[in-house]
């Protein structure tokens, strides 16, 4: 039952992010609701089930965007397993701490995706066009993470209370 609420948040993550999410987006940038998902599911899922979830949700997000098969799948796999790691050393709750992680893992994704680009294709990127964009990422998602965070928790208190399982943490 869990998988299946899983694959529905997906669905309706990627659905929303690839037809809505355009017509919000400025300056050709738009929040990545995959990662804030990411780092929710690294930070809340048990064990390192976390970072199973990151990379098929990078998985996925290659396949959708038609771009070099992988590139994504590693970023949010490394993001997944930082907050896997710590989870149990810091705490996310509020708006700041959860926009300020939300911004650090946008940042390292943004990082590790051009810096894979960069090298597989040995293009040139123009150094202002990378740091206003990453900055706009950066901050469109920690801006979009707070609210998402909010209302994952609310089904995540929902699906605990009704199906305990294996995967989420109660706490």
């Amino acid at each position: 039952m869990f998988i299946l609420i899983q694959s529905l948040v997906l669905l309706l993550l990627f659905s929303i992010q690839t037809t809505w999410l355009d017509s919000l987006s400025v300056a050709g940038v738009r929040p990545d609701l995959a990662l804030i998902f990411v780092v929710y599911c690294g930070f809340y899922f048990r064990g390192n089930h976390g970072v199973g979830m990151g990379a098929a949700v990078g998985l996925i997000q290659d396949c959708l965007s038609g771009g070099l098969l992988g590139v994504n799948t590693l970023s949010k796999s490394l993001v997944a397993l930082f907050f896997s790691t710590l989870k149990d050393k810091i705490l996310i709750e509020g708006f700041l701490p959860t926009g300020f992680f939300i911004f650090l893992a946008s940042l390292f994704d943004f990082v590790i995706y051009h810096l894979i680009l960069v090298t597989l294709f040995k293009g040139e990127v123009a150094g202002a066009w990378v740091l206003s964009s990453m900055a706009a990422y950066a901050l469109y998602n920690a801006c979009a993470g707070p609210v998402l965070f909010f209302l994952l928790d609310l089904l995540k208190k929902g699906i605990v209370r009704r199906f305990p399982n294996l995967y989420l943490r109660s706490s």
